[in-house]
């Protein structure tokens, strides 16, 4: 079978989840026995070169996904990007040539939303995985307290113009019902056939499981991602200062706050900040640490750092936040309510006094995430392409 899929981003661009599950997807589908080709978006005057065996196709744009567009030419690059017709024609050709089975879309801001319209022009089964709510609000972006972003007259309009584009889809995949329960909630897909299929881990059978530990004298902290007033980075330095003779805290990510950040660190001597790491390091860090944070502002779908820390055993102590509650009732940790800052010291001092049953909750998430294994999600897939 000949797949093809879509992502605004890929290798060598790849910064988030929508990407590693998209790469994931194409691994696992080739692997199986198919012939999978990406079509992906670069900055125009960017150079690749890739294996031969590698299939990838870039398509050039003059206003790219990566770049950092002001804020007040914001909204002419969404309408851009919106009817990017030269994305459109472009990927309607390479459709044409290629002549895939299917075509399995991922994000797709900064690529167009024009091309669901090329797929059924084409007559081929499309199937779109959702990551974010960027079909619903253009920044992808829903802070906690602000769920009436989505109701004013300029998110409708954006909402209905995409309503259309994609009412066409054959299927759609959300790796969380809640994530499914916000499109629907807003009458997307009406004709899809709708499933909720949890991201892929890649399970590595020689992995290193976190060693137990006894004594939790001073818990060791673990945050991963970007550090930004979105992720809830800033609620947990305040709250981190409370008590921050008990615990250490790790920061791994890119800093977006730049000096603010930096200064709040030197000022203290149980703070560290790590900048980006490549996946070893971070799989190093976690095997290291006692205790994961997701301390999230806003609405996060599946998170992919939860899905690494159960694999390697590690506990998770996260916002009750979206998508981020089923799958930390799956998979097991522990929850707090979002931006409240009494909760979350009561829950991590639980946390350090109770380091037996923290260790219990890490060795059954490692047990857990193995039903989210690569090989599950691509068979279910693969079901999913055939039916």
């Amino acid at each position: 079978m000949k797949i093809c899929i879509i992502n605004n981003l890929y290798k060598p661009y790849n910064r988030g989840g929508a990407e590693t599950i998209a790469q994931l997807c194409a691994e696992g589908l080739e692997s199986s026995g198919n012939e999978v080709f990406i079509i992906t978006s670069k900055p125009i005057l960017k150079k690749i070169n890739f294996k031969k065996n590698n299939k990838i196709y870039y398509i050039s744009s003059i206003f790219p996904y990566l770049n950092k567009t002001p804020f007040f030419l914001r909204v002419f690059w969404h309408i851009l990007d919106t009817f990017d017709i030269g994305s459109y024609l472009k990927i309607k050709s390479l459709l044409k040539k290629e002549k895939p089975d299917v075509v399995i879309t991922h994000n797709l801001k900064g690529i167009g939303f024009l091309i669901p319209r090329a797929i059924k022009s084409l007559r081929i089964k499309h199937i779109h995985t959702l990551h974010d709510i960027q079909l619903l609000h253009p920044s992808g972006l829903l802070m906690c307290g602000k769920e009436k972003k989505l109701t004013t007259f300029w998110a409708r309009i954006y909402i209905k113009i995409n309503k259309f584009l994609f009412k066409e889809v054959d299927k759609v995949i959300s790796p969380s019902q809640w994530l499914l329960d916000e499109h629907t909630g807003y009458d997307f897909f009406q004709k899809a056939e709708k499933i909720v299929l949890p991201n892929p881990i890649q399970i590595n059978k020689k992995k290193e499981i976190k060693q137990n530990k006894n004594n939790f004298k001073k818990i060791k902290l673990l945050y991963i991602g970007h550090l930004s007033k979105p992720k809830g980075v800033f609620f947990l330095l305040n709250a981190v200062k409370k008590i921050s003779t008990q615990l250490e805290l790790h920061l791994l990510g890119v800093n977006v706050e730049g000096k603010l950040i930096n200064k709040i660190a030197k000022q203290s001597n149980n703070i560290f900040l790590y900048g980006f790491l490549e996946r070893s390091g971070v799989y190093k860090m976690m095997v290291q640490s006692d205790l994961l944070i997701v301390p999230s502002l806003c609405y996060e779908n599946s998170p992919t750092v939860i899905y690494e820390a159960a694999f390697l055993g590690l506990p998770v102590l996260a916002s009750r936040i979206g998508g981020i509650t089923e799958l930390i009732h799956f998979l097991g940790g522990i929850l707090f309510n979002p931006n409240s800052e009494k909760d979350f010291i009561l829950k991590l001092k639980w946390a350090i006094k109770n380091p037996q049953s923290l260790s219990r909750i890490g060795i059954k998430s490692s047990d857990k995430i193995k039903e989210y294994s690569l090989e599950n999600y691509i068979n279910k897939l693969l079901a999913l392409i055939k039916d």
